[in-house]
């Protein structure tokens, strides 16, 4: 089936992707954002903080909103609770007022399987209790249930998609994004990468194909009133250290890095559980991190 698709984010690393991804799939597409596209498609400017009108006239002819926008990691948001609200949380309840309650409408969100979950011991279902340790964290907590409740008030349909450590192609470098892109940077630049703790906090890594698969499969599913939450993830934990010795494999070169302490938003363990999303939807990562990692790279220099 056919969609008429807004994605809100539209320029973003993910954003970016997704409408590259749509459009090929032969959806109609509507792109959100601060600059045009690189694509050919609907376009319309978006802010930074609150969505306004345009948003609702975008909406009027959209069926399903991918949401990938977002301005905070873990890090930045540290100490900063109110910047989180206006920057992540504040638009999501923006968009909720605004969107048309004439029709149900579908809506994709990407929330975050890395943090949302804090410290887990072995693989995080959907189902594991959630305790987020940073207000970045904490604002898609909050969002997740905003979205939960609209999803009912107007028989709506939300996917929510927790995806861990999104990298690949296309990610460029940004100062606090991305361990991958920065670590390019660190042996383009030999501008070191900070480490906080030993670098064995392990996470899981999901190449950016991969995730666009995974949206296109629930697009095609029938759309069903409510909220569903997915983990979109390959299950499989690196550490930090293990990370950086595949990229030191794959460019041949070392990857500068400094230590620092570890912060009380790190989080130590994660690693969350795709069989929900498998059996939902038939789908599985295919690209391993040694390949993912290597794409990456022949497209960064």
């Amino acid at each position: 089936m056919t969609e008429c698709i807004a994605v809100v984010g539209a320029n973003g690393f993910i954003g970016s992707r997704l409408l590259a991804a749509f459009h090929a799939a032969g959806h109609r597409t509507h792109a959100l954002s601060r600059r045009p596209p690189e694509i050919a498609t609907e376009w319309t400017s978006m802010g930074d903080i609150t969505p306004g009108p345009e948003l609702a006239t975008a909406l009027e002819s959209a069926t399903c909103v991918v949401w990938a926008a977002g301005a905070s990691t873990p890090a930045s948001s540290a100490l900063r609770p109110g910047s989180e609200l206006e920057l992540n949380l504040l638009p999501i309840i923006r968009f909720l007022e605004q969107a048309p309650m004439k029709h149900p409408l579908r809506v994709v969100y990407f929330s975050t399987g890395g943090a949302i979950y804090g410290d887990v011991s072995g693989l995080a279902s959907e189902s594991t209790v959630l305790e987020p340790k940073s207000y970045y964290s904490a604002g898609k907590a909050a969002a997740e249930s905003f979205l939960s409740a609209w999803s009912h008030l107007g028989q709506h349909e939300v996917t929510i998609l927790r995806p861990s450590n999104v990298y690949g192609p296309g990610q460029a470098y940004r100062p606090g994004f991305g361990i991958v892109p920065t670590a390019f940077h660190a042996i383009r630049t030999s501008e070191p990468v900070s480490v906080r703790g030993d670098g064995e906090a392990v996470r899981d890594y999901l190449y950016i194909d991969d995730l666009a698969d995974l949206c296109l499969r629930v697009l095609a599913k029938p759309a069903q009133p409510g909220c569903r939450t997915f983990n979109a993830s390959s299950a499989v934990g690196t550490s930090l250290n293990s990370l950086l010795s595949i990229i030191t494999e794959t460019t041949g070169s070392i990857v500068p890095r400094t230590w620092q302490p570890a912060t009380p938003f790190d989080v130590r363990r994660i690693v969350p559980d795709n069989a929900a999303a498998r059996a939902a939807f038939g789908w599985q990562p295919r690209i391993h991190l040694h390949e993912g990692i290597l794409r990456a790279w022949r497209e960064f220099q």
